[in-house]
């Protein structure tokens, strides 16, 4: 076992009498006494259950309007998409407002060019004070053609459907959770591949192949569905033990019969003592990936992996209406066929109000497991070969510093330093093979690792001038420092995102956003590529016709810019989609 003692000492005394005690958004109590209640709950550190183990919010009928590019999504070729609409949080009143007209379920439906079909049904469970549940199904289709690099246009479809239950009993002071989720992508391989069929080629390995062999089946899919339960305690004012316990389960599968099944367990207590707290988080999350041989294509060469990971975060919190802090250790040990780690980072934060509902600093230094799930990295990249497994990063000191505020009641700030030195960072770089004469790529990618840090600065500035106009300016700066890596593969030096909604009426609604990603390097044939920044700016309008009916269209990469995500793979141009919605 190689033992990582990751533990910085290098903060002031200052430092160890502080901590931060972060907001969690919590489950509501009973209807009466929710009203009565105060209640103030510190999330701690958790890199337990997965997201994709938690319904963290209840579906919404809402429609979702034209979103921010990020750079995760998962289905091939579409155009890209990411943050939510920006919804402003609404004051608390204490009287029962009367009873509004919900509608229960909600369905929608569109269309558009790269033959793209979708739509939605969602349930929800209206105006009942002790339990919660809501039902999702979802399904996107496209059949487009995309041109590749030499101008062949090849098929590049994809088909995803989503499905979701999410269940809440409200206790008196408890709260029961149950979520259960299904997911399935389907796509194909189609980005360009520098192998021929009947050509030779050598693997890493020294096994020589045809490029037709090299070259498997370009179908896949993804498919997982999802378990998890738990329970959560409300406490008034900390006076007793707090709890909150989670249990999941997962299991994931691919065309190549590669199987994922993860099974994970958390809790977080914290146990008043005076005006402190002793706050404990611990965990552990298993997963094992397992195949049959006959399924794999010749080749390749799949592993089978177990891997553990166990964690435990002891601390002591105190919490004030002004400041917050917590002051602790995170442990960890991965159990991992690929190579087994001890982990240990310090556990400082702070936060601290100056001008209650004007300004707010935080700061810390802590420190995070990133276990590499099978899943996870094939949901990170759809195009990554199928055998690949890949090594748990860990950031061992991550350092913080920001700020928060509002300028006046319409206008927010915030900015925000982040500082991390990780160890076994993972980055895509594309599968290559020796040729007689040559190394070529093909279109499935492989990863490298590296220790380094990164620096990040951010900040956003949002403007609220309720009920008629949002807008909303975000901007980050990334900085890579790597210790072998000519660069941080596909990591862009800054991205740049302005998004805005005008409610032009009571019927019609406006919105727009303008994101631009800087330039990313990508690793091909050992040669460095450069992709072009991106430029994508979206439109969209939503008609309400009545309380039922909406109508609503979309303009997607308005200007067709082209760009390719990972290379070889390039995304769609404008995308134009029109569609209704209806409550009923």
């Amino acid at each position: 076992m190689n033992i990582y003692y990751r533990f910085f000492w290098l903060i002031p005394a200052g430092w160890l009498s502080m901590a931060q005690a972060q907001a969690q958004t919590q489950e509501p109590a009973d209807n009466e006494d929710m009203m009565k209640q105060e209640v103030e709950v510190v999330q701690e550190y958790n890199p337990t259950v997965s997201d994709a183990f938690k319904i963290n919010e209840m579906p919404k009928q809402e429609e979702t309007p034209v979103e921010t590019p990020v750079f995760t999504y998962q289905l091939a070729g579409k155009a890209m998409m990411g943050a939510p609409e920006v919804v402003p949080l609404i004051a608390a009143k204490i009287s029962k407002p009367p009873m509004e007209e919900l509608f229960p379920s909600y369905v929608r439906g569109y269309f558009g060019n790269y033959t793209l079909l979708g739509g939605m049904l969602n349930y929800n469970l209206v105006q009942n004070t002790k339990y919660a549940l809501a039902l999702n199904l979802a399904h996107e289709s496209s059949m487009g053609k995309l041109k590749l690099m030499n101008d062949e246009k090849v098929d590049a479809p994809y088909h995803q459907t989503d499905g979701g239950l999410a269940f809440r009993h409200f206790f008196k002071d408890k709260t029961l959770r149950v979520n259960m989720d299904f997911d399935n992508l389907s796509y194909r391989y189609y980005g360009y591949s520098d192998l021929l069929p009947e050509a030779d080629y050598t693997t890493a390995t020294g096994a020589t192949y045809t490029g037709a062999q090299l070259t498997p089946d370009d179908r896949q899919h993804q498919t997982s569905f999802g378990f998890s339960m738990g329970l959560l305690n409300q406490v008034r004012k900390h006076r007793s033990t707090e709890y909150d316990l989670n249990l999941g389960y997962q299991t994931f599968g691919n065309e190549w019969g590669i199987k994922e099944n993860r099974v994970a367990f958390d809790g977080d207590f914290e146990f008043p003592v005076g005006d402190f707290a002793l706050s404990l988080a611990a965990g552990a999350d298993h997963a094992s990936t397992n195949f049959k041989a006959d399924d794999i294509p010749t080749g390749f060469m799949a592993i089978a992996r177990e891997q553990t990971l166990v964690y435990f975060n002891p601390s002591v919190v105190r919490r004030g209406d002004q400041l917050n802090f917590k002051m602790g250790l995170r442990f960890g040990s991965g159990f991992d066929d690929m190579e087994d780690e001890f982990y240990l980072s310090p556990d400082l934060q702070l936060s601290l109000t100056i001008v209650e509902e004007v300004i707010a600093l935080e700061g810390g230094i802590t420190g995070e497991i990133k276990p590499s799930y099978y899943s996870a990295v094939m949901a990170e990249n759809p195009f990554v070969a199928p055998d690949v497994n890949v090594k748990t990063a860990f950031h061992g000191v991550k350092f913080y510093l920001g700020t928060k505020g509002n300028f006046s009641r319409a206008t927010s700030f915030a900015a925000r330093l982040d500082y991390s030195a990780f160890t076994n960072e993972h980055f895509f770089v594309n599968r290559t093979y020796a040729s007689a004469d040559s190394t070529v790529a093909s279109n499935l990618f492989d990863v490298s690792y590296d220790d380094g840090n990164v620096l990040k600065v951010s900040g956003e500035l949002r403007f609220n001038f309720e009920p008629d106009f949002n807008l909303l300016l975000q901007a980050a700066y990334y900085s890579w420092q790597l210790d072998s890596l000519d660069e941080a593969w596909y990591k862009p030096a800054m991205t740049l995102g302005v998004r805005g909604n005008y409610q032009v009426n009571d019927e019609l609604q406006v919105y727009a956003a303008f994101n631009v990603v800087g330039q990313r390097k990508a690793s091909v044939s050992n040669s460095v590529q450069t992709l072009d920044a991106v430029t994508d700016i979206n439109l969209g309008a939503d008609y309400r016709y009545n309380k039922r009916w909406h109508f609503f269209t979309e303009f997607r990469n308005v200007i067709s810019a082209d760009y390719d995500r990972w290379y070889g793979y390039p995304s769609q141009g404008i995308n134009v989609r029109v569609g209704a919605g209806y409550s009923f």
